[in-house]
């Protein structure tokens, strides 16, 4: 008994010290949970050509009660700059440049206090802006914690932040999330809250989808994709529902329709077999079951000989393609 009483002093500080350990493990930033941090320490900075992004970007702020700072180009965006269906226009030849660059006017004072930021763009050719990119490589990132969101009419967030990770080296990423063109206060903030939910998952890097699959008719057929810029942005828009669009012969060797959406494109000369699933001038898609050289991107192939695919595909004229990714 006076043995016990002697050791009851040592085992009540092992006691004190095991709470004070876990009291710390469980102060810490848990892999699942955005850690709660000072509102001093947040930093909401965006991009914003048209007002979207800047909506969102300001319940992001009015939610966390972080600083805001708008990212502005030295040389502001023009409504023809931004018009997608022109490949000469800027923000499309900076899209398809990966060295663009586009100088931003000012910076951020001091940086190094923040702990977290939020980082808000809209999506263009399924990507981040370029400028963006500037940002990132501007400043040291080193053990903050960056969580990205974006504004798109149509395409989800997916690659155009996985891409971005390797221009914040030694930054923590959480998964992002894709607003509307006009997104409520309330989504944002049910969105700001719940990242301290334990579903909230650091550095979610999303797997290259390498198959879809046609319905024409009866038939459902799959298509093994390429992978590509197009290709990601295509599969992006397929998150959002599946797309349905009419397809009419030309030529004597393809089926062609307009998916009534742009996608980004790394158009090459080639020539075109059976089974070629392409995008031609950003915004067609063709189906062939003959053969044709020209220009174009790559989108995938359909799986199947080459007789089957031609018996499918001119079965009736037009015909109905519904895209999906199931």
């Amino acid at each position: 008994m006076k043995k016990s009483m002697k050791l009851l002093p040592f085992i009540l500080a092992l006691l004190v010290c095991a709470c004070g350990f876990f009291a710390a493990c469980g102060g810490g930033d848990d892999k699942g949970k955005l850690a709660s941090t000072d509102s001093s320490k947040v930093l909401v900075a965006y991009f914003s050509a048209t007002g979207n992004t800047e909506k969102a970007a300001g319940y992001i702020a009015g939610a966390t009660g972080g600083t805001l700072y708008e990212i502005v180009p030295e040389v502001p965006y023009t409504q023809e700059d931004l018009n997608y269906n022109d490949s000469t226009t800027r923000a499309t030849t900076e899209q398809h440049d990966p060295n663009a660059r586009p100088a931003i006017q000012g910076s951020v004072e001091n940086m190094a206090e923040y702990d977290v930021i939020y980082l808000g763009y809209p999506i263009w050719w399924g990507e981040a802006p370029k400028i963006i990119y500037t940002f990132l490589e501007s400043y040291d990132f080193s053990g903050k914690t960056i969580v990205p969101f974006c504004t798109s009419g149509s395409s989800g967030i997916g690659s155009s932040a996985t891409n971005l990770h390797s221009l914040a080296g030694g930054a923590t990423w959480l998964s992002g999330k894709r607003f509307s063109s006009s997104p409520s206060k309330s989504e944002v903030e049910e969105w700001v809250n719940g990242l301290n939910d334990d579903e909230a998952e650091y550095n979610q890097e999303e797997q290259f989808v390498d198959t879809i699959y046609l319905t024409i008719g009866t038939h459902k057929i799959t298509v093994k994709l390429e992978e590509n810029i197009a290709t990601k942005a295509f599969v992006e828009l397929l998150k959002e529902g599946d797309l349905s669009y009419t397809a009419h012969d030309y030529g004597g060797f393809e089926k062609v329709g307009s998916l009534g959406h742009a996608l980004p494109h790394e158009d090459r000369q080639m020539t075109t077999e059976a089974g070629d699933v392409i995008l031609y001038s950003g915004d067609q898609i063709v189906l062939f079951y003959g053969s044709n050289s020209w220009s174009y991107t790559k989108i995938g192939k359909i799986q199947g000989s080459a007789s089957e695919i031609k018996e499918i595909l001119t079965e009736s004229n037009p015909i109905i393609v519904t895209m999906s990714l199931r």
